[in-house]
């Protein structure tokens, strides 16, 4: 049976997939708010606000909450990217009513503490420390608004010292019930479940919420860009990520561009790995990513290097992909890499959470349902010239954007290498 849709009053929608065989429940609500949604001045409000809604409600200390959690077996989490922002958990059936209510709760009734801001803010300045301690968080933060900016998806969605702060607990709180928009919020539930109950919890502790305007339109998305950004700092390696454009979540050419992924860089096997990693021992880390987003994506080829192999990895990589939009793929690769795509489809399948976040982002993107046979069946009818043409596209998008982290003053041969990137 396909999941179950239906649509509160005031423009919530609630989305069900029930499993009988299961005995749990994962849950998920989205508000439709993401980084790219800010002002510019706003930069990592939407993350801020979700440190926020665990740190207390009109019926809850935030120990009471952290109480709640661990007592429906401590599965609950939340994530900001650039589209949305989500809270979600895993619990077992009796405690659905239970987990709703709280995230519920979370979500409409937070108080946002003057107190807890202030803890809050040191702990993302903290986050954002850490991140710049990481090389490869760093290297793709960075080639990210080296592809992307000046549009808003290039901004980093923790956003900045600067802008962490200079918030506000006023200015974060309106800033959160403004945007608390119900036609704008999906919740997906998913497992030992009864769809008329979950639409009944759903309308208790959500349907009060009013309904607001939506924009008009989204934003364009990004013409994209070829910035470089080099980093100097002491490490061992030189980080390198560089990459183009792609497909948004929406795109029909999603597909074709997920095989050509596999085949270019994705897992054991790829030609970036057994060139750059097997063949030539160049580096421990190497491949390739794609990165769908709402109305805009990237393709991002990433690796970390001893200083003085770096300007020769990167070369090697630049050549597979050149090579790759020359002669196209081979029929096994093209086969292996559809049945790759293939597997890990079934397999994510079996997991409840990864239904849950399927079920619910194809309404926040706007993507029509598709069982999974169907989704097997568009796989397998991957072209070999649908691959060649995002090879191609790769290969001719113009000069890619490109960020290195490292010593880069010890990497021989690099600083030539990127100017003729430029």
């Amino acid at each position: 049976m396909p999941p179950v849709v239906e649509e509160l009053p005031n423009g919530l929608r609630v989305v069900t997939e029930r499993f009988p065989h299961a005995k749990s429940v994962a849950l998920g609500l989205w508000l439709i708010q993401g980084s790219r949604d800010e002002a510019e001045s706003e930069g990592g409000m939407t993350h801020f606000c979700e440190h926020l809604l665990f740190k207390g409600t009109s019926n809850r200390h935030w120990r009471e909450i952290a109480t709640a959690i661990n007592l429906m077996g401590g599965q609950f989490n939340a994530v900001t990217c650039t589209d949305w922002v989500k809270v979600y958990g895993h619990v077992i059936r009796k405690d659905l009513g239970d987990a709703l209510t709280l995230i519920a709760e979370m979500f409409t009734d937070s108080l946002f503490p003057a107190e807890e801001v202030e803890r809050e803010r040191n702990v993302i300045l903290e986050e954002i420390a850490m991140y710049e301690d990481i090389p490869d968080d760093l290297c793709q933060e960075t080639f990210q608004q080296a592809l992307m900016l000046p549009h808003p998806v290039g901004r980093p969605v923790i956003g900045t010292v600067e802008s962490v702060g200079s918030f506000s607990r006023d200015r974060l709180a309106n800033y959160w019930t403004r945007n608390l928009n119900p036609a704008r919020m999906v919740l997906s539930i998913a497992g030992d479940l009864d769809e008329a109950e979950c639409l009944r919890l759903a309308t208790e502790r959500l349907g009060h919420l009013t309904r607001g305007p939506i924009p008009a339109s989204p934003l364009p998305p990004s013409a994209g860009a070829s910035g470089q950004a080099v980093l100097n700092r002491d490490l061992e390696q030189i980080n390198f990520a560089f990459g183009v454009l792609g497909p948004s979540r929406q795109s029909p050419d999603r597909f074709a561009w997920a095989a050509y992924d596999g085949i270019l860089g994705s897992g054991m096997g790829s030609r970036l790995f057994d060139e750059v990693r097997e063949k030539r021992g160049l580096a421990y880390g190497i491949g390739s990513s794609l990165n769908p987003l709402d109305h805009t994506g990237f393709l991002t080829i990433s690796g970390s290097t001893r200083p003085e192999s770096a300007a020769l990895a990167i070369r090697v990589c630049l050549d597979e992909v050149a090579k790759l939009a020359d002669s196209g793929p081979t029929g096994a690769e093209m086969e292996t890499s559809i049945r790759q795509l293939e597997r890990s489809h079934l397999l994510g399948m079996e997991s409840l959470g990864l239904r849950t976040s399927l079920n619910g982002e194809r309404l926040v993107h706007g993507i029509p349902y598709a069982t999974s046979e169907e989704v097997v069946d568009r796989l397998h009818a991957i072209t070999r010239e649908e691959v060649v043409a995002a090879a191609r596209q790769v290969q001719t998008s113009g000069p890619p954007a490109v960020c290195v982290v490292g010593p880069v003053r010890k990497a021989k041969g690099l600083k030539a290498l990127l100017e003729t990137l430029r």
